[in-house]
């Protein structure tokens, strides 16, 4: 029977709009019950009546033992969280995971995660509570063993929100991952290509061998470029 690897963890987030609860890999049972706050819900587009299917997209992820979730909650309600996944199968992510788990005996798997959604609720945001999530699951251990990508798509930013354009938007967002250790990453990937605001960015655990990073980062373009002083 494989050994489960989440560690369960609380910790209170002080904000200028009061205190908040990061609780990091919690209960399906903890989940559940909690209200959505205003504005969760990217892939619903924001629709108030989609709230339940942010909460069951929340409880599912707690249920994967490869799965992680951050989530803040205030006055019996989830504010924002983050939520890191395996790369789904038949994707192009999920077989570079399959490359670099057959590249090393010694490796995890799956060794190659997904930051699947960051979100915080509209009255929240630039409170810090996404640096507050992020910077909690983060600390857990079992990241330092795995490489964890985040494909930023423009059509899921809430710009209007923001007040902000997309390139803006995309500025913030880097930084933002930068603070825990994510780095911009070139890629040739097909749904990142297709607009020039998109990126990829990852994150390599300091445990990660350097042989496995190397083969991930040159996994990221399928073929060298062609053209004038190429022949």
């Amino acid at each position: 029977m494989r050994v489960s690897s989440k560690i369960a963890a609380e910790r209170t987030l002080r904000t200028p709009r009061g205190d908040v609860l990061l609780v990091r890999d919690p209960p399906f049972e903890y989940i559940f019950p909690l209200a959505m706050g205003e504005g969760l819900g990217v892939f619903f587009h924001y629709r108030d009546r989609d709230a339940r299917m942010t909460r069951e997209l929340l409880s599912a992820a707690t249920k994967g033992e490869d799965n992680r979730l951050v989530c803040a909650v205030h006055d019996h309600a989830v504010i924002g969280y983050v939520m890191i996944v395996p790369a789904e199968p038949g994707t192009r992510w999920f077989e570079i995971n399959e490359a670099l788990i057959r590249s090393g005996s010694d490796l995890e798997h799956p060794v190659l995660l997904e930051l699947g959604s960051v979100e915080v609720a509209r009255p929240w945001r630039s409170s810090g509570v996404g640096g507050g999530i992020l910077r909690f699951a983060f600390e857990d251990p079992h990241f330092e063993r795995k490489i964890v990508i985040s494909r930023e798509l423009s059509w899921h930013w809430d710009l209007k929100a923001a007040g902000l354009d997309a390139y803006g938007y995309r500025t913030m967002l880097l930084r933002f991952f930068e603070r825990v250790g994510f780095r911009y990453c070139e890629t040739d990937d097909n749904e990142i290509a297709y607009s020039g605001e998109n990126m990829l960015t990852a994150r390599v655990g300091g445990e990660v061998p350097p042989e496995t990073a190397l083969l991930f980062h040159r996994s990221l373009v399928r073929s060298e470029p062609r053209g004038w002083g190429w022949g």
